[in-house]
């Protein structure tokens, strides 16, 4: 019998914080699970004896490797987790309660930040420098989440999302339930994109009319470190370019309506200072009244 969800791991030479990443996976209350991780080609060997299916890969890229997952998933529902962050128990148990009670395509939950105390030292896109901009004061390193918000969605309680909600802001990517086959329907993941693979896709289902549901439960961590993509962005600055690179990308496959909501988004990110994915949530949030959508 198919297992009811597949949760998928994606790894690229984290082996210490991949093992982390399973064990929370392991951890989890749902039972009907498979466990697939996506070995970017860096030689991980699964732990003898553990329950899980590894599929090889080399310089795939996050979007490629994400897709490389979900064409392997036999489950349901599909939800993925970087090697470096952390799936809360209740986790897939509330999302698959929620997509099946609204009968959604998609669900989401909130994704809690935490600093990654293993690596606080002071280089330019280091822990200082990304907790720095996501508070008004600066952070201590005194405990392993003090003074970080939550990943920001607008969305306080349990409720359908439009495609503007989600142009607003979007979900982190571990925190997010999809079925399988309806997210292969729309192409997966962006295998193009150096950043925002994943938002692509949930706007590109939001647009095609799919059932999106938001629920308040934090069921996840994202372990804030300066050799994760986000501060790799903060550290070139990258994230507004990279912003308007995915806008240019979707915009020609949405419908009309959603396309001149796209291109409004765009001329307010072309005109706020945008260094962190929070700043550009921030300056749509004040915005939307005026994006008409």
């Amino acid at each position: 019998m198919p297992p009811e969800v597949t949760a998928i791991v994606t790894t690229n030479a984290r082996p210490a914080h991949v093992q982390e990443a399973i064990a929370s996976l392991r951890a989890e209350t749902h039972e009907s699970v498979e466990l697939v991780v996506v070995d970017d080609g860096c030689g991980f060997t699964a732990p003898s004896g553990l329950p899980l299916r590894v599929v090889q890969g080399v310089d795939l890229g996050v979007g490629r490797a994400r897709n490389l997952g979900l064409a392997a998933a036999q489950g349901e529902f599909v939800l993925f987790l970087d090697d470096d962050d952390v799936a809360l128990p209740h986790r897939i148990a509330t999302l698959v309660s929620a997509a099946r009670r609204h009968q959604a395509e998609v669900c989401f939950g909130r994704t809690r930040r935490v600093l990654d105390q293993e690596r606080r030292a002071g280089s330019p896109a280091g822990p200082a420098s990304i907790s720095g901009r996501l508070e008004s004061r600066p952070y201590v390193f005194d405990g392993p989440s003090q003074g970080l918000p939550d990943v920001p969605t607008h969305l306080p309680s349990s409720q359908r999302v439009a495609f503007a909600d989600l142009l607003t802001c979007a979900p982190h990517i571990n925190a997010v339930l999809a079925r399988t086959e309806t997210l292969r329907a729309v192409g997966g993941f962006d295998a193009e994109a150096r950043h925002f693979d994943d938002w692509s896709a949930w706007l590109r289902l939001a647009d095609r009319g799919a059932v999106i549901w938001s629920v308040p439960e934090t069921v996840a961590e994202w372990r804030i470190h300066q050799l994760g993509l986000s501060g790799k962005v903060l550290g070139d600055r990258a994230m507004k370019t990279r912003v308007l690179s995915l806008f240019d990308r979707l915009e020609p496959s949405l419908s009309n309506t959603n396309a001149r909501a796209v291109a409004a988004a765009r001329e307010i990110v072309k005109l706020a200072d945008i260094a962190t994915y929070d700043d550009y949530a921030d300056a749509m949030a004040a915005a939307r009244p005026e994006l008409r959508v």
